[in-house]
């Protein structure tokens, strides 16, 4: 064995779904059922709302809000697995959904501070566009921008967006 020759200067950014902050936020419980339980990804997926209690993945209803709290949900893992990791939440899970706060998420690609944060009507998934991208049809403004940090890995870009009820829908 040999002694360590390289230290990382930059430790773990964090984990998609938890607070970034400690300032006022905002989550409502809910029991998830969506169209499909591979979609309910927590730090990556928005939901919205039309039954009393419950949310989906995705949709056209009341914006619920983005899926938060990793720790506060019990994860089975992968295939009911115990060790293999995931942050897919079966349905009729009781889930937390963020309306307002700063948050750490998943994203498809890399995004810039400011950039719009929007989500994919039909599977929740978020994304980003630029302040003079028009919103694409088939998706929804999630209410949030990317804030304060990006880690650009295409697939898992890590960023922290926050989260505000009272943002205007971008009319570009």
């Amino acid at each position: 064995m040999s002694f360590q020759s390289s230290v990382f200067i930059n430790q773990g950014f964090g984990v998609p779904g938890e607070l970034f902050t400690d300032s006022p936020w905002i989550a409502q419980s809910y029991t998830i059922n969506s169209g499909s339980a591979a979609n309910n990804i927590i730090g990556s997926t928005c939901c919205t709302s039309g039954t009393q209690g419950f949310c989906a993945a995705g949709g056209t209803d009341v914006f619920a809000g983005f899926l938060v709290d990793p720790k506060d949900i019990a994860l089975f893992g992968a295939s009911g697995i115990p060790l293999n990791p995931t942050l897919t939440v079966p349905n009729f899970t009781q889930v937390e959904c963020l309306t307002m706060g700063t948050i750490i998420v998943t994203l498809p690609a890399a995004a810039a501070i400011g950039d719009y944060v929007v989500f994919n009507n039909t599977t929740g998934r978020i994304s980003t566009i630029t302040p003079s991208t028009p919103l694409a049809s088939g998706t929804t403004f999630a209410q949030a921008i990317v804030a304060y940090f990006t880690q650009g890995i295409a697939g898992t870009a890590l960023a922290v967006i926050q989260v505000n009820p009272t943002y205007i829908i971008p009319q570009p």
